[in-house]
């Protein structure tokens, strides 16, 4: 079976780390019989007016890439002009791929703009058509009348559509009530059980260790609310003997920010920049506790990320967190300072069984299983 995968969310070499949960899908299927060609086109801002360039390459897992990168100074006009990427990647596609590759799946992931590219090709090469969604913001999208009317269409037109979390789903359905729900299946995002693996933790008597992970970025309606477990855990500091050690893995112009909120409060945080997989993992595995606050969560890779290396997690209840973490791996917070010192209180308190809270989720999303169920509904079409 020849698959087509479609993204614009893909890493490049100009930003290395956009869309890596998409490639892991990839990698995923990878594993499996289909004979898989990875489609990206990715517009990137630049000081030329215009420039289309591409690039054929087999990656680091064996699957053959075939890459768009556009650079442009007009970058907002031309992600929003779906139209035209769907012209130039079909352009592509017909040049270089299609002579040797003729797909019998469209898959592409996300909605905005890769599913409305992966509509276009599902009716010029009438193929079916699977979507992807990774994107909690839609609504965004179905505000703008003519992007409302290709989304609307992408997804009724599409064969099958696979929200990553079951709140990502009810958040679709909620958006497009007309849409049946047995068009969707949820098949969760893809975290490596070899680079974030269980190793017991020497624990110390005097320290209670925190990390957490993100991109702190300043924005207009902030995801990530780091400031709310700062401010408790400078409050918990004062309350116990022990020191509080807090780890801030990742980069984004909020950084100086914090550094100086966590001085002001007399918080002991070391911000480390950005890591790869396995240090952040070599972390996670030394760390007592991982914390992480935001208004919205379609998955939650991180979270996950830290449950299979046996570390309990404390976090907002949000989106899609609730399905990933209960009483027997960790603590669901509201949103207010005052939750998340109730909250680390309880969770400082709690006994917990860490080599049961790996155990718990070390195959449900390794790349075998998530491209097992890939696979499947590959099949059914």
């Amino acid at each position: 079976m020849k698959v087509l995968f479609i993204s614009s969310w893909y890493p490049t070499p100009l930003n290395p780390n956009y869309g890596i949960f998409v490639k892991e899908h990839a990698r995923a299927i990878k594993t499996t019989t289909a004979d898989l060609r990875v489609l990206a086109i990715v517009v990137h801002r630049s000081d030329v007016f215009f420039k289309s360039s591409h690039r054929e390459y087999i990656d680091e897992s064996g699957i053959r890439t075939f890459e768009i990168i556009i650079q442009t100074k007009m970058r907002d006009i031309i992600y929003h002009l779906v139209p035209l990427q769907s012209r130039i990647s079909f352009w592509y596609f017909e040049k270089y791929i299609e002579p040797y590759f003729t797909p019998d799946i469209i898959h592409s992931n996300v909605i905005f703009p890769a599913g409305m590219i992966g509509d276009y090709f599902s009716r010029k090469l009438k193929k079916p058509h699977i979507i992807t969604e990774h994107w909690s913001k839609i609504k965004g999208v179905l505000n703008k009348p003519y992007l409302s009317f290709l989304a609307k269409r992408s997804y009724q037109k599409a064969d099958r559509i696979l929200a990553v979390s079951e709140f990502l789903k009810g958040n679709i359905l909620r958006l497009l009530p007309n849409f049946k729900s047995d068009k969707f299946e949820v098949i969760p995002n893809v975290i490596s059980n070899k680079v974030f693996d269980f190793k017991e933790k020497s624990s110390r008597s005097d320290e209670i260790s925190f990390c957490a992970v993100a991109t702190w970025t300043t924005k207009r309606n902030p995801d990530k609310k780091p400031e709310l477990f700062i401010q408790a855990l400078a409050e918990i500091q004062k309350k116990t003997s022990k020191k509080i050690k807090l780890t801030m893995v990742g980069e984004g112009n909020r950084v100086n920010e914090l550094i100086y909120l966590c001085k002001s409060v007399s918080l002991d945080a070391d911000f480390v920049g950005f890591l790869s997989k396995e240090k952040i993992a070599e972390i996670l595995q030394k760390t007592d506790y991982f914390i992480h606050a935001s208004t919205i969560e379609t998955f939650g890779v991180v979270i996950v990320e830290a449950l299979m290396t046996g570390t309990p997690v404390i976090c907002s209840n949000v989106g899609g967190l609730p399905e990933l973490i209960n009483d027997s791996n960790g603590i669901l917070c509201g949103n207010n300072v005052e939750s998340w010192v109730s909250g680390i209180e309880k969770l400082i308190q709690t006994d917990f069984n860490r080599k049961k809270i790996a155990d718990s989720v070390k195959s449900r999303f390794s790349y075998e299983r998530i491209g097992k169920e890939i696979a499947s509904v590959y099949e059914t079409l």
